[in-house]
């Protein structure tokens, strides 16, 4: 079984949803675009141009402003599902030409009745 489908049966069991619960299971991703119930969000651009070299430098920006934000005991979450959405996001945040979208993060803090138990990372490669 490939690692992707892996992953989503983690979550979905995590959050309690069995696999022929298609309505929950639908509910569950339609909770990205709520980011979670976070009330911040912040949406990450990058350079048309800019490669995979470029875009790991992003990621590990990001990952430092993840780190930031838990100093200050807030949580956030790195959603790649918003990539999705570049033309809806791009209505309301007018980015500029030549760039596009990378993800978003949702921020805010923790509701800890709302976290389900955590999944396994993928193997190391």
């Amino acid at each position: 079984m490939e690692l992707k489908k892996r992953t989503a049966e983690q979550r979905y069991a995590a959050l309690g949803i069995p696999r022929e619960d298609r309505r929950s299971r639908e509910a569950a991703i339609a909770e990205n675009r709520d980011c979670f119930g976070a009330p911040a969000a912040l949406f990450c651009y990058i350079d048309h141009g800019m490669g995979p070299a470029q875009r790991a430098d992003l990621g590990m920006y990001l990952k430092t402003v993840m780190l930031l934000l838990r100093a200050e005991g807030l949580h956030s979450c790195p959603q790649m599902a918003w990539s999705v959405y570049c033309r809806t996001v791009a209505e309301v945040v007018w980015p500029p030409s030549g760039l596009i979208l990378f993800c978003g993060v949702s921020m805010g803090f923790e509701a800890a009745a709302a976290c389900p138990d955590r999944i396994a990372r993928g193997p190391a490669r």
